[in-house]
């Protein structure tokens, strides 16, 4: 019996000797596998310092066998075995973060998008301009239609009727100051006469003048009341006509309605420095071919 529990220690003896053997050459296994790893997942520095720990603590444990039982021996190995197979997994995941570096192509697809906007920019100009020189084209004839000269007035309104009666007004003060120049004085029966200027000096020549505004019977009664003809020319006493009413201001009122004939109540101001009522006038019209002209004597209105 005696012999038999020395022979059972010495087996024990050499299993934990054994044990211890295993242990110790563990490190020596699993030192190049962790060494591997920093060449595969460079990023991550703080894995391989973790990864030496559990060798360190075998070779910690080795002068253990002597004075621990087979329990501690036992679960060396364990230790060493689990960090082991903790670490081989660790290995697939470096390839898990290979594939994000195809992710760099990313920035390439960028750049055709920065060539196709210069292409686009000088398009847009190309259609604006010629454009522009179309607005002012269209506008200018409209604005050539707007303006109607008052000898040449086909319609008539309480707004057109009073530009007519600015036109007669400029031409009788032409006419009753004996135009320009004014022509030489004389004197007949005591008093003193002047001739009227090279236009208008001549009965035709001032029935055409008057009558671009005025009907030829209101002009015929307004020369033969101030004209005189003397040697075929028409000569007027020297003096010169006029009032204050101010007719640019005036505003104009129909009164009556023929398709022919018209009539209209100017209101009239004079100046303000005067102080005055506004003059009433009535003003006729008539329509002469396709024209309407005044059918008032200058005089009368002016």
């Amino acid at each position: 019996m005696k012999i038999n529990t020395k022979l059972s220690a010495l087996c024990i003896a050499a299993t934990l000797m054994s044990v211890a053997q295993a242990a110790a050459a563990a490190p020596a296994v699993t030192a190049p596998a962790e060494a591997t790893q920093p060449s595969v997942a460079s990023p991550s520095a703080s894995a391989p310092a973790q990864v030496p720990a559990p060798a360190a603590s075998a070779s910690a444990t080795t002068p253990a066998p002597a004075q621990a039982p087979s329990v501690s021996a036992a679960s060396t190995p364990a230790a060493a075995a689990g960090s082991a197979k903790a670490a081989t997994p660790a290995a697939p995941s470096a390839p898990v973060q290979r594939p994000s570096t195809p992710a760099a192509p990313s920035a390439p697809a960028q750049r055709p998008s920065t060539s196709v906007a210069p292409a686009a920019a000088p398009s847009v100009p190309s259609t604006v301009k010629p454009s522009k020189p179309q607005q002012p084209s269209t506008s200018a004839p409209a604005a050539a239609a707007s303006s109607v000269k008052p000898t040449q007035l086909d319609k008539l309104n309480h707004e057109s009727a009073v530009p007519l009666v600015l036109e007669a007004q400029s031409r009788y003060q032409y006419a009753i100051n004996g135009g320009s120049p004014v022509g030489e004085s004389f004197q007949l029966n005591g008093k003193s006469y002047r001739y009227l200027s090279e236009d208008i000096g001549t009965k035709t020549k001032l029935i055409n003048y008057l009558t671009q505004a005025y009907t030829k019977q209101a002009s015929e009664q307004f020369v033969g009341k101030f004209f005189v003809e003397v040697n075929g020319r028409l000569a007027q006493l020297n003096a010169d006509g006029g009032n204050l009413l101010e007719f640019n201001r005036a505003t104009a009122k129909m009164v009556t309605m023929t398709p022919v004939k018209r009539s209209y109540l100017l209101t009239v101001p004079y100046p303000a420095e005067t102080k005055q009522a506004n003059a009433k006038i009535t003003v006729n019209f008539e329509k002469v071919g396709s024209y309407w002209k005044i059918s008032s004597a200058p005089h009368v209105i002016f």
